[in-house]
């Protein structure tokens, strides 16, 4: 099952976690990790080499990140470079998540692509006058 860590600023990892397992149930191998202010991101790049230890099942894992370019993005992205087996996607959302979650025991470039559809295909402009 290919594992997965949510890092974002603030509390927004946690919500995004608990939101998608409020629709699709406790997920197995997923974490969040909340970049908080005053936190560094040589510790926050820490935090995130042991998540991925933790979530990590032997078939990869993928970080999802808030912003990119963000210190989330840059932690995980030095993780991400060092360690084979981690993709990173950044504008984590929603629809993203619960395109994954159900999908985790395909390979990972799969489960990425997934990510990326579903986060793209849950963005929606809401015309009333049509």
């Amino acid at each position: 099952m290919v594992g997965v860590v949510i890092v974002a600023h603030g509390s927004f990892a946690s919500a995004l976690l608990t939101t998608a397992e409020q629709i699709a149930g406790k997920q197995e191998q997923v974490v969040s990790l909340d970049f908080t202010m005053g936190e560094n991101t040589a510790d926050l790049q820490l935090r995130i080499r042991e998540a991925v230890r933790g979530v990590d099942t032997g078939q990869g894992t993928i970080i999802f990140v808030d912003l990119l370019g963000g210190s989330p993005y840059q932690a995980a992205a030095i993780v991400a470079m060092q360690q084979p087996g981690i993709e990173m996607v950044s504008g984590v959302n929603v629809p993203m998540l619960l395109e994954i979650l159900p999908a985790r025991n395909d390979k990972l470039m799969n489960v990425t692509s997934a990510a990326l559809n579903g986060g793209h295909d849950g963005i929606r402009n809401f015309d009333i006058m049509k």
